[in-house]
Parts: structure tokens; sequence; C-alpha cells
């Protein structure tokens, strides 16, 4: 009897956990009835730096449909949601919102609203528009449309980028400026693939001559993207790592939003029927909650986030593309494959396999790879560096959770440092919370803390300390020079 006993709280303690099940104790899934309205959500909260936001773009390119799933896989996301509005039915299946991944603009729509998360993990709700402006050798001497979606207008400019992932179309008696590393290197009247380093600005046939006019091989061209901001500051979105535009929003700042046609929608699905509805939003303590809710308008929509404590709100995609992605609790709901999506992933260091050269000589460091950049212990670069023409010290202030490097100072060792400990195992890593000052001016940048050490991206400190810093893919080294 007490072994059936025992069995039966089991299975009850299932049951009672089953509306809300937990990954990694930073997220968890539940179902719940708000106002007459199923939802379905995953609840995140982002006080752990450990988390990171991610833009899914289906087999790598931005004109392709795949599933959230194997999208989500693919990155490594614990958890994931469908996207902006896309092409579903006719011709290519490009995007319609708003994209912002790694903090590079990659799409825009000048409707709706947009969704977009910071370094630190704050969510914001917008009604965006964009503008750009191209140079020539330092004039401004372009205005583009669109980024990184075909035009058809005779007249538009285009640019495109590496992210397009496929050739770009160039229509007869159109012509494209096709720029690497900064500079032209080709002015091209067919198809073309985007360099890895670069971009493209297209002209259409109606404006084509200014092409010809304006750029020459070895030009150095440039872009500049303006965001322009209703609700919030756009310095704020300068620190947007990612971003998906769709809407319409539901809550922005607290107030009910849920006006489709000021956002430009005029479908009737969309601004006053009822539909399934993809949402994502945030509390006031950070938390953001992503999922779908049954057949609601945009105003039951906007409500039912009101009553789960959502202080800023928006739609995504909905009805056929309404996806959600939660494997931990076995969830996987999907209609049809969907152009882009919105993920979620653990921060990963991995093990550098670089070896590191300084002024000619071998230092052995550890350090770690994050996004493909190598992150290193401040200390142990500063104590790498202690005898070398590009010296400098780390202080610690405690009571202010801040870290001031004093350049041309020599290094104070705390003990401890430039000590190998092999790692070969990958470990957990978080955005550092600590203030980053250089000379008692503050400084933008990105650190990790990984088991209680600071690391620091090797080229951001090397543009701080003025040293050079090259790589030496024959021999897998990274080559530091101070003199």
């Amino acid at each position: 009897m007490k072994v059936f006993n025992r069995i039966c709280c089991l299975i009850l303690a299932v049951i009672i956990s089953s509306s809300s099940l937990v990954y990694a104790a930073t997220s968890s899934y539940s179902k719940k009835n708000i106002n007459g309205v199923n939802v379905n959500y995953v609840e995140l909260k982002m006080g752990n730096l450990n988390v990171k936001p991610i833009v899914l773009n289906a087999n790598n390119q931005m004109a392709s449909t795949e599933s959230l799933a194997s999208m989500a896989k693919k990155a490594g996301a614990f958890a994931a949601i469908n996207g902006t509005y896309f092409e579903a039915y006719n011709g290519t299946p490009v995007p319609w919102g708003t994209i912002i991944k790694n903090n590079k603009l990659l799409h825009i729509s000048n409707g709706g609203s947009v969704v977009g998360i910071t370094n630190e993990g704050k969510l914001l709700v917008d009604r965006l528009s964009f503008e750009f402006e191209g140079y020539v050798n330092g004039r401004l001497r372009a205005y583009p449309w669109r980024i990184n979606h075909p035009s058809t207008e005779p007249e538009a400019i285009t640019i495109f980028t590496p992210e397009y992932g496929t050739s770009v179309n160039v229509s007869q008696g159109g012509r494209a400026i096709i720029v690497s590393n900064g500079k032209v290197v080709e002015i091209s009247s067919t198809d073309f693939m985007v360099p890895t380093d670069g971009f493209a600005i297209v002209y259409n046939p109606s404006v084509s001559y200014l092409a010809d006019e304006r750029y020459k091989l070895g030009d150095e061209v440039s872009y500049k993207v303006i965001i322009n901001t209703r609700f919030t500051k756009s310095s704020q979105w300068d620190d947007v790592v990612t971003a998906i535009g769709a809407g319409p929003s539901l809550i922005i700042n607290g107030a009910i939003t849920a006006n489709g046609l000021e956002e430009g929608f005029f479908e009737d699905k969309i601004n006053t029927e009822r539909a399934g509805r993809s949402f994502i939003g945030a509390k006031t303590d950070g938390t953001i909650i992503f999922g779908n809710m049954g057949s609601v308008t945009i105003k039951e929509a906007a409500e039912a986030c009101k009553q789960m404590g959502l202080i800023d709100a928006m739609c995504l995609d909905g009805g056929g593309s309404i996806a959600l992605y939660y494997p931990s609790a076995n969830v996987s709901m999907a209609g049809r494959n969907i152009n882009n999506g919105l993920g979620f992933i653990e921060i990963i260091a991995k093990p550098s396999s670089a070896s590191v050269i300084i002024d000619n000589e071998n230092v052995p460091f550890d350090a770690y790879n994050i996004d493909n950049n190598n992150y290193f212990k401040l200390r142990d670069i500063a104590m790498a560096l202690k005898r070398c023409n590009k010296k400098f010290n780390v202080e610690w202030n405690g009571s202010i959770n801040a870290i001031n490097l004093i350049t041309n100072e020599e290094y104070l060792p705390v003990g401890g440092e430039l000590t190998v400990q092999n790692n070969i195992h990958n470990k957990k890593a978080s955005m550092s919370k600590s203030d980053i000052f250089i000379n008692g001016e503050k400084a933008e940048l990105k650190a990790y803390t990984i088991e209680n050490n600071n690391y620091f991206k090797l080229r951001d400190i090397a543009d701080c300390i003025d040293f050079e810093v090259d790589w030496d893919g024959a021999t897998n080294s990274i080559i530091i020079n101070t003199n």
C-alpha cells in the first residue's frame, strides 16, 4: 500500500507540474485561460544574463522557409517563437517586417511595430521608421529605400548585405555597386553574390545612371541607418542586439495601444476579426513572455497581456504562421514553414585553441571563443603586457561594481594571472554586470563573466590600449604587436 501511495503521489506531482514546466531554472512553460482566452506561453527570466536572444533565418538566408523547430535546433535554442510577416503565398518568401540580428539591421518596414531586446535583456516595443544614407568618399550621395528586399519599382535603390544569403537579381538596365572591405570592387549589371566582408547597393533601371555618375572602382563607400522612434529614445535602440517587427502593438509603456490602422494595417483579419495570434512582451521586472492565444481580437489580446502583467507587448505573425518551440515541455506547435523566428540560447564559452604571440614571444593563455570571437581574462592581458610598450593597470571598485583600466601604468598583480588550466570543456558565460572605465571615462565594452572572472574581446582591448592584433590562419595564432 505504501508503494502504491508513493506512486500515486508521484503521478499527482507530474499532473500538477505539467501546466508549468521549467527549463534551466530561467524559463518555464504554462497554459492559462485568461478572460476566456486560452494562452500558451514561455516565461523567461532575463535577470540571468546567460541567456541571449537570436533571430532565426530559414536556411540561414533571407528568402527561404523552414519549420521553426528545425531553425531552433540548428541554432541550439531552448525556446523559440515565430517572427515577422513574410510573403507566404506568392513569389519569393521574403520577410515584410523589421529584422535586427547581432546588432545589425537586416530588413525594415515603416509600418507596424518592432520588439527589440538589448544586450542586457531589456525588451522595448515601439513604432519605428527608418532612413538610409549612402556615402561615397565621405560625401552623402545616395538615399537607399530598403535593405535585403528585392525592389520592383524602376527608381528603387536597395542595399543588400551578406545575410541575404543567395544571389541578388539585377534587372535589365540596372546597376549594382559591389563593396568589399569598404571599397568598390565591382560595378555590375548582372546577378551577383554579396561579398562576405561587404555589401552592395542596387540601382534599378530608372536611376542606374547614378551608379555610373557617382561611383568608380576603389571608392570608399558606406551607409548609415537612421532610426526614428515614437515612444522610446533612439539611443535605446543602439544597444538592441535582436529585433523583430510585426504588430500591431498591444501595450507600450503600460498603456494599451492595439490600433492596427494607426500602424498601417488595413485588413480586417488583423484589425477587428478574431484570430489566433502569437505575441511577445515583458513585465516590469524584465521577465519576457512569449506565446500564442486562441481566437481573439487585438484588443482582447491586449487585455489578456495586461492581465498577465505585461507593460510592453506586441503581436507577431499569426494565423498559419503560429509556432512555438519549447522542447523541455515537449512543445513544438507549428503550422506552415516560416521565413524567420525569434529564439533564445544559453551563452556557451568554448576553449580557444589559438596560440598567442606577443612581440614574437609565445604566451600561454586560458581563452574562450564566444560567437566566433576570442575572449581573454582582463588581468591576464594586463600581466602579459606588463613589460611591453602598451602596458595598463586594472583597478576594481567594489562599491560601484566597476573596472577601471589605466593606460601607461604598470600592472600590479593580484595573483593567479596567466595560470593555464588546459580547459577542454565548454563553460557557461553570462554578460558582465560590471561597468567598464578607461582612465576614469566610461567605455562601452562587451564582457562576459566565466567562473567569476571577466573576459574581454581581445580586439576591443587592443583598440582601447592601442596595440595591433593580427590573425595567422596558417599557424592558428593570434599575433600581438605593441611596438
